[in-house]
């Protein structure tokens, strides 16, 4: 039997499958909704609840409750969750990344605007000259993030960030490890290069080549 609360997370559900509401939209007030769906005000207090806890919703204090798109946080507690619980490895969670990077890069190579292309060029200009590890990770993930970016799926962008939040938390320290050997330091670095120049040429060919190297790095050093 259906609990109370759920009738409203399906209520506001059906409204944005059915393109009544958007993002931004306000939702009717917690009385009005009680009064529709025949609940309490309780029941549509926890279901708008769990709502906001999903990422649908942004509950504005004396204002109302509005329907929101902020997905990131919410998926990156499932995936930590399922990564603690499932016994997930750390090479699935790359693998995975892997397959969502690899695909947002045969978007980028057709999608990508100018203004994208430089700031991964940008960013790759502080990559090589930069003396301070922690400031070379940082725009190492920022043109990785690009790339996702420059996809033009929201979809995909959301979980990649996602995915890469969990790498990070859980495998701690693993460029600082890869680069512990000179070799492999030029090796990354070149993968970074042609990363750009493929989505700058549209050579579709080299992207998957560079990405196929970089993460040949990332699994030699999660299978050590």
């Amino acid at each position: 039997m259906e609990k109370s609360y759920e009738k409203v997370v399906d209520y506001v559900q059906k409204q944005i499958l059915d393109g009544v509401c958007r993002t931004g939209d306000k939702l009717p007030s917690e009385r009005e909704m009680a009064q529709q769906l025949n609940v309490s005000r309780t029941s549509v207090r926890e279901g708008l609840r769990i709502l906001e806890q999903m990422g649908a919703l942004y509950c504005q204090q004396g204002s109302g409750n509005y329907i929101t798109g902020n997905f990131e946080s919410t998926l990156i507690r499932v995936m930590t969750l399922m990564f603690a619980v499932e016994g997930t490895t750390y090479r699935e969670i790359s693998e995975f990344r892997y397959a969502l990077e690899s695909q947002a890069l045969s978007l980028a190579v057709h999608h990508a605007t100018e203004e994208q292309i430089e700031e991964m060029e940008y960013h790759m200009s502080i990559l090589e000259t930069s003396m301070e590890e922690n400031i070379r990770s940082r725009h190492d993930k920022k043109i990785h993030y690009l790339v996702a970016e420059a996809s033009h799926n929201n979809y995909l962008i959301v979980n990649f960030l996602a995915l890469t939040q969990v790498m990070d938390q859980y495998v701690k320290d693993m460029r600082v490890r890869i680069l512990s050997d000179a070799k492999n330091r030029e090796g990354l670095m070149q993968t970074h290069k042609d990363l750009i120049k493929a989505v700058r040429d549209k050579d579709i060919r080299l992207g998957h080549d560079a990405l196929d190297r970089h993460y040949i790095y990332i699994y030699q050093y999660l299978d050590s």
